[in-house]
C-alpha cells in the first residue's frame, strides 16, 4: 500500500497561520506513493527552492520563477506527472480518504514560498512542519 498524500496549493494572506490548513486552495493534488516528508517533502523542497513568483515574465524565460500561483501549480503537476496513474487533480471540497500526509504550498507575487506538513496518522491532525523549502530539506533530506 502506498504512502498517500495530497498537495494543495494556497495564497498567503494576511493573519492566515502558515500551522493551519488554509479555508480556500487553488488547487489539490492527489499523490497516491511516498507520500512521507522523506519522500515527497524532499521532492517539492528540491523543485521549489530558490524559485520565486512574480507576475509578469518580462524577457528571461528561463529564469527560475512561476507567473502567479496558476504557473506554479501547472509547472509542479507537470514536474510530478510521470506517467499514467500516480498523480491526480483532486477536488479540494471531497478530498481522498487513507490519506497519510498533507501539504500545503503557500505563496503569492513576490513573497517566499513556504510548506506546511501535517500528519493525518496523528489523532488531531498535527502540523508536523512548517518552513521555506530549504528548511525541509535540512529536516528530511538524507544521502
Amino acid at each position: 500500500m502506498g504512502t498517500r498524500a495530497t498537495i494543495s496549493i494556497a495564497k498567503r494572506e494576511e493573519g492566515v497561520s502558515f500551522s493551519k490548513k488554509p479555508d480556500k486552495v487553488l488547487v489539490s493534488i492527489y499523490h497516491h506513493y511516498d507520500g512521507y516528508p522523506e519522500g515527497l517533502g524532499v521532492t517539492l523542497a528540491n523543485y521549489l527552492e530558490d524559485k520565486k513568483i512574480v507576475n509578469g515574465l518580462g524577457g528571461d524565460r528561463d529564469a527560475p520563477v512561476f507567473n502567479g500561483l496558476g504557473c506554479l501549480a501547472a509547472s509542479l503537476i507537470a514536474e510530478l506527472k510521470e506517467e499514467p496513474g500516480y498523480v491526480y487533480i483532486d477536488d479540494p471540497n471531497c478530498p481522498h480518504s487513507w490519506l497519510d500526509y498533507e501539504y500545503v504550498i503557500w505563496g503569492d507575487r513576490y513573497k517566499d514560498i513556504w510548506i506546511s506538513i501535517f500528519d493525518k496518522s496523528l489523532v488531531d491532525n498535527t502540523c508536523i512542519f512548517v518552513g521555506k523549502p530549504r528548511a525541509l530539506l535540512s529536516k528530511y533530506y538524507t544521502d
